[in-house]
């Protein structure tokens, strides 16, 4: 994995497309590998963000729960951004964990999961009128704000 990692700075960017194609590959078949991806993403500048998040899409609907429990420590919000990217990416399947975020003590994964559900939008709307029923007060007003942000105010 560490090659691949290093690949993503090279200059030629076939050489980067393919890098990302053999870690989404591996990271498929070995999820240590996957775990490897997200750590690297963690700690890369924003071009390396951009090539493991691309990664991630590549691997699928599978790394969801794995961003999942990641963003319930993740402070720093520009690697949540990318998390959020990659888990709106996967739409409705993503949905239902990212509304189980809200009720995370986390405030930057609550917002990174509003931000998530609303760029998912109507697939997302079912879910998010249940949720502000929730007994839940942080989980009611943040599908509340998701649901404003929707042009949805009656509910």
């Amino acid at each position: 994995m560490e090659a691949l990692l290093s690949a993503l700075k090279a200059e030629n960017l076939d050489e980067r497309h393919a890098a990302v194609a053999q870690m989404a590959e591996r990271a498929r078949e070995n999820t240590d590998d996957l775990r490897q991806i997200i750590a690297a993403l963690r700690a890369s500048d924003l071009t390396g963000r951009w090539y493991l998040g691309r990664a991630l899409l590549k691997v699928g609907t599978p790394v969801i729960p794995h961003l999942i429990t990641e963003a319930e420590t993740e402070t720093d919000v520009s690697v949540l951004k990318y998390y959020g990217a990659v888990l709106a990416s996967f739409g409705a399947e993503s949905v239902a964990p990212l509304v189980a975020l809200f009720s995370s003590e986390n405030a930057a994964a609550r917002g990174m999961a509003g931000a998530a559900l609303e760029k998912i939008g109507e697939p997302a709307l079912d879910a998010l009128l249940e949720s502000a029923k929730s007994e839940n007060q942080t989980v009611r007003l943040c599908a509340g704000i998701v649901l404003m942000k929707l042009g949805v105010y009656n509910y």
